[in-house]
């Protein structure tokens, strides 16, 4: 496989990966969550909840381990130091991670642990927890995207400099 068809994959499954999760994020948050906050029944609300994270939890890390790969690739494929934006996605990339972890192994399962004691109340404050940690994730991950696709116009190859920004006097 030529180099440049290699690349293209590689930014083609970056792409696939930033719509799975933007998108199963933003569908989640904004489609299906306030959707089912119009059911009657707390129990079945519960339930879909349980339902809907699960599944955006297997495909967000789907993503997210594809999106850790192609920034590996790239990382082994550059000769020359990372550009500046770079490294600002990358540590926004780690703590968009760690809250995807938060969000998970803290809260998603202790309201599943908890629906199943029979603590319906405290399943439900831990899921409108989930829901805010969430929304964080979402506006980072949002950043995240617009930094890749912003960045190289935002910082020249040159490096960003303050005075070439203002008018010449």
């Amino acid at each position: 496989m030529s180099d440049n068809l290699l690349h293209a994959a590689v930014v083609a499954a970056r792409e696939v990966a930033n719509l799975l999760l933007l998108g199963g994020l933003f569908f989640v948050l904004f489609v299906q969550l306030p959707a089912i906050a119009r059911l009657k029944s707390a129990r079945m609300r519960l339930a879909l909840r349980k339902a809907s994270f699960g599944r955006m939890f297997l495909w967000g890390w789907l993503g997210l381990a594809v999106l850790w790969l192609t920034a590996l690739y790239d990382l082994l494929q550059s000769d020359a130091p990372l550009p500046a934006y770079s490294g600002a996605a990358l540590a926004l990339a780690a703590l968009f991670t760690l809250l995807f972890l938060i969000a998970q192994f803290g809260l998603y399962m202790q309201s599943i642990i908890s629906l199943e004691e029979g603590n319906a109340e405290r399943a439900a404050w831990l899921n409108h927890q989930l829901r805010w940690v969430l929304h964080l994730a979402f506006l980072l991950a949002l950043s995240i995207l617009l930094l890749h696709q912003l960045g190289p116009v935002l910082v020249p190859p040159e490096g960003f400099s303050l005075p070439a920004l203002l008018p010449a006097s």
